[in-house]
């Protein structure tokens, strides 16, 4: 009888035991990592259960109070290009918690923005270029303008020019060797609308809209050369040059890469569509990161340009139209919802993090005869994180 007391009393021990292992342990892996839940599989008791935790996946936002059509970073802080809003500056030195935006308005709808030194080159649609002073980052300038023929809606800047897409006008040229004073534009016009720039070496390479890509050679800025056209599939809204490549942000079909190791005869588009509408592209190593409207960030390994990889896609609240990468995260113009921010330290995996520890869990049970249960053992895996 004492025996029978003795083993009902280890029984309920063991119950207990149990139950405390089933309550404390996942709690403890909760305090670790949120949002982790433990699945078990009551069908075979002697199963053992791999359960595997899964990432825990944030975008940060800063909303502004205009439409963030375009965004570019320098050092601590996003330049955002808020359309109705003028020029948004926002503190990132915390990517994780972005500050509260600074503006400086515009008369006209800032569609994109360059800075370069001191100042902050804003696209501005109807009212050409604007050049904002942001040497007080607290307290932008009044405006500079130099109006163009068409409607400002892209900007890059090299050397002493600015070079903008200015829609039904074409390449306009802008000599800003004095800010405060800019010069008259200089114009090449195209057979497209332009919606974006990107210099490299002597050549500006534009988002002609209908017509694809648009190569211009700007070796003499103030003589541009006649454009050289290589059509699209889509609709070419942005482009961004990295080595022997033109990626090309090209709408309804995504992402077009082209050859222009010979700038003069560019190759035909290689394509990745994408789910959505591709507004903006950015180059970083091996990846294209597309800012894809209603589907957010979409990530395209093009480590082989001629084979660009399947994309994968981080969903933001707005409508992404513009990125900019730097360091371990993706800076996006998400429309209505302002600034998103996304850790892309993973860019197989976006928005991930850092601090999160990605582990496994497995349960072992063991169980006797009489269906008594006598053990429970619990094993946390945890893996390194993929540098």
């Amino acid at each position: 009888m004492q025996k029978s007391k003795k083993i009902k009393k280890i029984n309920i021990l063991l119950v207990i035991v149990l139950v405390s292992m089933f309550i404390v342990i996942p709690n403890l892996l909760i305090s670790i990592q949120r949002d982790f839940e433990i699945p078990i599989d009551e069908k075979n008791p002697n199963e053992i259960i791999n359960t595997r935790s899964p990432q825990e996946s944030s975008v940060y936002y800063e909303d502004t109070t205009g439409n963030a059509y375009g965004v570019y970073v320098s050092g601590d802080y996003a330049y955002v290009a808020d359309y109705n809003s003028g020029l948004a500056v926002i503190d990132i030195s915390d990517p994780t918690n972005p500050g509260t935006p600074v503006y400086e308005d515009t008369t006209g709808l800032a569609w994109d923005v360059y800075v370069s030194g001191d100042y902050a080159y804003v696209a501005d649609s109807g009212h050409g270029l604007a050049i904002i002073d942001v040497s007080d980052l607290t307290n932008p300038g009044t405006p500079v303008y130099e109006d163009t023929t068409g409607s400002t809606l892209g900007v890059y800047v090299s050397g002493d020019y600015a070079y903008l897409a200015d829609g039904d006008s074409g390449l306009a040229v802008i000599n800003i060797s004095d800010p405060t004073n800019p010069g008259t534009p200089v114009y090449e016009d195209t057979i497209g609308f332009t919606f974006g720039v990107y210099v490299s070496g002597d050549y500006a390479y534009m988002a002609d809209g209908n017509l694809g890509l648009t190569v211009i050679n700007i070796s003499d800025p103030t003589n541009p050369g006649t454009p050289i056209y290589e059509d699209t599939a889509g609709y070419a809204y942005n482009v961004y040059v990295s080595g022997d490549y033109a990626y090309v942000a090209d709408y309804t079909s995504g992402l077009a890469v082209i050859d222009i190791s010979d700038p003069t005869n560019p190759g035909p588009p290689v394509y990745e569509d994408t789910t959505e509408y591709a507004f903006g592209v950015y180059v970083s190593g091996d990846y294209a990161y597309v800012a894809d409207g209603n589907s957010g960030l979409a990530i395209i390994d093009v480590s082989n340009p001629t084979n660009p990889g399947t994309p994968v896609y981080e969903d933001t609240n707005g409508i992404a139209r513009g990125v900019y990468v730097s360091g371990d995260y993706a800076y996006v113009a998400d429309g209505p919802s302002g600034l998103a921010v996304i850790n892309i330290s993973d860019p197989t995996n976006p928005g991930t993090p850092g601090g999160a520890i990605p582990f496994e869990l497995i349960i072992i049970a063991s169980v006797i005869g009489g269906g008594v249960l006598i053990g429970v053992a619990v094993v946390v895996l945890l893996r390194r994180k993929r540098k």
